[in-house]
């Protein structure tokens, strides 16, 4: 195959800067009324200025189309390649200006100098402009194509002018639009980025060798987070099955939400996916020397670093490089705008890496891609014999063991325990019962199962944990094995209390049997306890107190507002949540100790995986 190069970026960002104060005389005041939240959420994102095709009388300056046709005129102005050359046009938008044709076509439609060509048009949210380019370099490594253009343009500013929501029954009936609805308002932008992809690198200055390209979807176990065209995140009624256009803006159908309760999701994900690739030897955080982030807001950055810092595996903030306080949060177009910048900086040095990170709440998709600075043929021919295989699938099967960085053991465990984690969280949200949580579907009969199947392996932490100390050879751990498990061991009471006071019979909670995950959650984990030595146990009760601690709190708050409960009618989720954190912090410190050895560390992370497998079944088991 052969090897595809980023070998111009151009751009388009129309208009002046705009700054924060005069955004909402570009978007119009929703019934001659000043935004309450809008100052709350500027100061969140961090965004300064941005860019839109609108003016401050709402009215369109430029296409998208033509936004996007002036990006790749930009791209082909800085090389010397005739428009006639390019035979490949892949073209990425979220909501393009006319449904019918797609957008390349009329992308094409504008570039009159253009030859008869193949167009393709990739449509979602952040990751689209990914897919254009990973599908414009397929076709170059494939030597389908020589000359390829891939761009990514947004039009979000017309979405959010007054008279749209004005047209909303809810403004009508003088009730307050839903934060959803009006966030991002005040968080999207205008612009265009294009790039030309080559099957060499251009004859002078710099390209970007595409060493390879992962995007995963993980619709199927989460509802939209970021959608239009229906009024409910389930999409249960397209914009097309009201009676007409009007009804269905009267109902909101054409806003465009975003539910910001589950952005963490898609944090969470995105980070899952990078510790998969550093575990498969794809990835290796310390030879990184540029890393380019799509977070939607700054408030999202720390939680990025968090996580990264909790699984060792950080990548120095100095080599992170962001414009999203300069040019906004302009979509799928935010990962180009973002390598154009630097591309055209004149920071970038020959032999660099850059690794790209584009998380998209839309239905929950990741996508990651990896590049390398080269200069000229000459270079490029050195570097042959290193450029790296074909993208790996999420599925792909990896070697715990595999050491590309020699990190040290506890490194390399926690690495690992963040992963299983980040995957055990992941699969909790396809449970039955978790899914009902989340569509605010849980009834009270829900929450009385759940804490009937949850009570007796809280019942028996205390005596499985009693039972390890007790086969510990080391006195400290012994110590502290048990002053964890007095800490357990009176928790059952309060979940009685929980159980009691909404409507469920103490003798039913006491008696009730065990189901099938249950049994084998238990017997897993007293058959490990009964060993000489248990320090495995460690993964156990990273991944049961992980759960406390990241979970509870959130499923706490949401059973009461769905069912309308007092907070002492779900104190046993939320004080684990608050609890929890101390129990964590010292299970931290021992993964950190110097006495930790690789084949000790093989059985703490065999031990959390076999503990979350076999307590997602027992919430599977509840129905």
């Amino acid at each position: 195959m052969n090897s595809a190069y980023i070998t111009s970026i151009g751009k388009f960002l129309p208009g002046d800067p705009i700054n924060n104060d005069e955004m909402e005389s570009y978007l119009g005041k929703i019934g001659d009324r000043a935004s309450k939240v809008r100052r709350r959420i500027l100061k969140s994102n961090g965004i300064q200025q941005r860019y839109y095709a609108i003016n401050r009388q709402q009215k369109t300056v430029y296409q998208n189309s033509e936004m996007a046709a002036l990006a790749i005129r930009d791209t082909l102005a800085a090389i010397d390649l005739e428009p006639k050359a390019v035979d490949l046009l892949a073209c990425a938008t979220t909501i393009p200006d006319l449904t019918v044709p797609g957008f390349a076509s009329m992308v094409h439609g504008r570039l009159t100098e253009f030859p008869p060509l193949e167009a393709v048009s990739t449509q979602g949210v952040c990751c689209a402009g990914v897919a254009a380019l990973n599908y414009s370099q397929s076709q170059v490594k494939l030597g389908q194509k020589r000359h390829a253009i891939a761009v990514a343009s947004e039009f979000a500013s017309r979405l959010f002018k007054h008279s749209h929501f004005e047209a909303d029954n809810r403004f009508k009936n003088n009730e307050k639009l839903p934060f959803d609805t009006e966030f991002l308002r005040w968080m999207l932008s205008d612009g265009a980025g294009a790039f030309l992809i080559q099957d060499c690198p251009r004859s002078q200055g710099i390209s970007l060798r595409i060493d390879w390209i992962e995007s995963v979807s993980h619709a199927h176990a989460y509802e939209a987070c970021m959608y239009a065209g229906t009024d409910s995140e389930k999409a249960e009624k397209s914009w097309l099955d009201y009676p007409s256009y009007a009804d269905a803006a009267a109902a909101g159908a054409f806003h465009l939400r975003q539910d910001i309760r589950r952005l963490d999701e898609v944090i969470k994900l995105g980070v899952t996916g990078w510790l998969k690739l550093i575990e498969a030897g794809r990835i290796n955080p310390q030879e990184i020397d540029w890393f380019l982030c799509h977070y939607s807001s700054h408030f999202f950055r720390s939680q990025i670093v968090e996580l990264l810092e909790k699984a060792n595996c950080m990548i120095p903030e100095h080599k992170w490089f962001t414009n999203l306080y300069s040019r906004g949060n302009t979509g799928c177009a935010s990962i180009y705008l973002m390598l154009e910048e630097l591309f055209n900086s004149g920071k970038l040095q020959p032999g660099q890496k850059l690794f790209c990170f584009v998380p998209e709440s839309g239905r929950y998709t990741t996508a990651y891609m990896m590049m390398t600075v080269v200069e000229s043929h000459k270079t490029v021919i050195a570097n042959l014999s290193s450029t790296v295989e074909s993208p790996m699938t999420s599925e792909t099967i990896t070697n715990p063991n595999q050491d590309n960085s020699n990190p040290t053991v506890n490194a390399e465990l926690l690495r690992q325990l963040t992963l299983v984690w980040l995957d055990f969280e992941r699969q909790l949200q396809t449970v039955p019962i978790i899914r009902k949580l989340n569509r605010g579907d849980f009834t009270v009969e829900d929450y009385q199962a759940l804490l009937r199947n949850l009570r007796p392996q809280v019942v028996e932490g205390a005596r499985w944990i009693t039972r390890a100390a007790s086969n510990m050879i080391d006195f400290k751990m012994r110590s502290l094995f048990i002053g964890h498990a007095q800490d357990e061991h009176r928790d059952y009471q309060m979940l009685e209390r929980n159980y009691v006071s909404i409507g469920g019979n103490l003798e039913d909670i006491i008696n009730a049997e065990k189901n099938v995950g249950s049994e084998a959650l238990s017997a897993f984990i007293f058959h490990q306890a009964s060993r000489e030595n248990p320090l495995d146990l460690i993964g156990s009760m990273f991944m049961i107190e992980g759960l406390g601690n990241r979970l509870a709190g959130k499923w706490a708050k949401q059973i009461q507002e769905t069912l309308n409960l007092e907070a002492s009618q779900v104190s046993f989720l939320g004080y684990h949540a608050e609890n929890d954190e101390s129990h964590i912090g010292k299970l931290e410190a021992i993964l950190n100790a110097d006495w930790l050895t690789p084949e000790l560390a093989k059985r703490i992370v065999k031990t959390a995986k076999v503990t979350a497998r076999l307590y997602q079944l027992q919430l599977e088991e509840i129905s």
